[in-house]
């Protein structure tokens, strides 16, 4: 792709990342590691796009470890997805199908992305009637609280005291 003078973060990198959840899956180092908390980023590159292709492999079964690892689908819902340069709609409603919105937390890939384009990507977020007002909450803060308990008690012991009744 260097010859046409296209970024990496155009095909290399959503494909490296794609390559690399596959292997974790089929290795089956997410079943042996039940206790981590992955978080991909951008939204998984290719992966909820993919998630019917690997619903295909599970059924034909020619991966060993199958019994160990459980179905893509579920190793899916386990994990986490970031909307680092995925913030866009249909995105975010594909996510909301293969994976659940409460998966999903909020990235921007800066300083990689432009100032204007991250600033742009939350504010899409903050008013795309992709989400509804309890899942845009939930993807810009409360799963990334909820991943991370000492940052949020942090966060809610200097928020507003209608924030910290939540």
């Amino acid at each position: 792709m260097h010859a046409l003078g296209l970024p990496d973060s155009l095909l290399d990198f959503p494909a490296d990342t794609s390559r690399a959840i596959a292997h974790l899956h089929y290795t089956n180092t997410f079943a042996r590691t039940p206790r981590v908390k992955y978080i991909f980023s951008h939204a998984g590159s290719t992966m909820p796009y993919l998630a019917s292709r690997f619903a295909v492999v599970d059924e034909m079964n020619v991966v060993p470890g199958a019994s160990e690892r459980g179905t893509a689908a579920d190793t899916f819902r386990r994990l986490y997805w970031d909307t680092a340069v995925s913030w866009r709609d249909p995105v975010l409603q594909r996510l909301r199908s293969v994976v659940g919105i409460d998966r999903v937390l909020f990235g921007t890939d800066f300083p990689y992305l432009r100032r204007d384009l991250t600033i742009g990507c939350r504010a899409q977020l903050g008013r795309t009637e992709a989400l509804t007002d309890e899942e845009r909450g939930t993807v810009l803060s409360e799963t990334a609280l909820a991943l991370f308990p000492r940052i949020a008690s942090r966060v809610r012991a200097h928020a507003p005291s209608a924030t910290r009744n939540r």
